[in-house]
């Protein structure tokens, strides 16, 4: 159940990240803002968050032996290729790699989720140990970083089909074993659900902090209606 947990955890905390996107866009647009200063006031409050995201990348690629390029940790439109001239997407940072094998492409996909994921179970130990009037300002920094990254570790679409071609090896190998009976248990104590476990409160949190923003915003968009 522990994995389940950290799936539902997921889907939860990706579906409020689409929300505070569409909040956050109905209340500059309200404001009388336009699409560039959305997207330019979206990348500042990300802006660390871009730059784990990107910094992974680029590190695992370079322990993989994959050549890598030029970092982009800004906001950057992608040219639409049908229509020259005219903007298709935006890209929050890139890190431009190299032709990958189905591993390397694995690895570096996956990185920016993997240290994501460790930095918020970290933050969440030290809030924890920080949750004293006296410490208001370094746990609110501590509140912030968590929301930037905990909205910044999921893959792009660049990335997921980076890791498709072995992910899906694996999940065939897993499903072939399971049909010809191979089985494995864990102990209840053991160190993988303990971390499952640990996952599930980081992201839990994530999604506490994500729904008061979303609140937030509703307030805002509400009050700027009338």
């Amino acid at each position: 159940m522990s994995f389940l947990y950290v799936l539902l955890s997921l889907c939860g905390l990706f579906l409020t990240q689409r929300q505070i996107n569409l909040s956050l866009s109905r209340l500059i647009f309200r404001l009388g803002g336009n699409r560039n200063l959305l997207i330019w006031f979206w990348s500042l409050i990300f802006f660390p968050g871009t730059i784990i995201h990107e910094i992974s990348h680029f590190l695992v690629a370079a322990a993989t032996g994959t050549r890598t390029g030029k970092i982009e940790i800004f906001p950057e439109f992608i040219q639409d290729l049908h229509s020259p001239g005219e903007r298709h997407g935006v890209a929050l940072g890139s890190v431009q790699v190299s032709r990958m094998n189905p591993l390397q492409g694995f690895l570096v996909g996956l990185a920016p989720f993997i240290s994501g994921m460790t930095l918020l179970v970290w933050l969440a130990t030290l809030m924890r140990h920080n949750y004293q009037i006296q410490n208001i300002y370094p746990l609110l920094f501590q509140i912030y970083l968590f929301f930037v990254i905990s909205n910044s570790f999921f893959p792009s679409w660049s990335d997921i089909k980076q890791t498709l071609p072995l992910f899906s090896f694996s999940a065939l190998a897993v499903l072939l074993a399971w049909y010809f009976g191979f089985q494995f248990s864990l102990g209840a104590g053991s160190s993988v659900w303990i971390l499952l476990d640990t996952m599930t409160g980081a992201l839990l949190i994530s999604l506490f902090f994500n729904l008061i923003i979303i609140g937030f915003l509703f307030l805002l968009n509400s009050l700027r209606r009338r």
